[in-house]
């Protein structure tokens, strides 16, 4: 099938390939029972077998707490929503306030350096 010569590189390089995925597999904890059970619950999931528990006080708790937590959740989002654009806005008007304290700065030099220019001229 293949020249003498290929085939030990050939080899070679399937049994690192192998040696790769077994090691990935302990790396990720993904063993046979791992990898059996995801196969029988995709199985599982194709035969459409529905199971349910009837309606207690706890089961009505339990959905009401979790919709309630995903309504915190919205709000919380919300929430730092607002907080991002307030901030985004606190940076724009801190960096307008600086550019005008600049400006002015600039002018009052500009005014000191007239002035001076003018008490020279003065003296002459």
């Amino acid at each position: 099938m293949f020249n003498k010569k290929l085939r030990l590189p050939i080899y070679f390089v399937l049994f690192l390939l192998i040696l790769v995925f077994c090691f990935s597999w302990l790396s990720y904890s993904v063993g046979p029972v791992e990898i059996s059970r995801y196969l029988l619950a995709q199985v599982g999931s194709g035969v459409g077998m529905s199971v349910s528990v009837p309606e207690n006080p706890f089961n009505v708790w339990d959905q009401q707490l979790r919709e309630k937590e995903e309504e915190l959740e919205e709000r919380e989002d919300l929430v730092y929503q607002v907080l991002e654009k307030r901030e985004r806005e606190s940076n724009l008007i801190f960096a307008l306030i600086l550019g005008l304290i600049g400006i002015l700065l600039v002018l009052l030099l500009i005014n000191f350096y007239f002035d001076y220019q003018a008490r020279k001229y003065q003296k002459i």
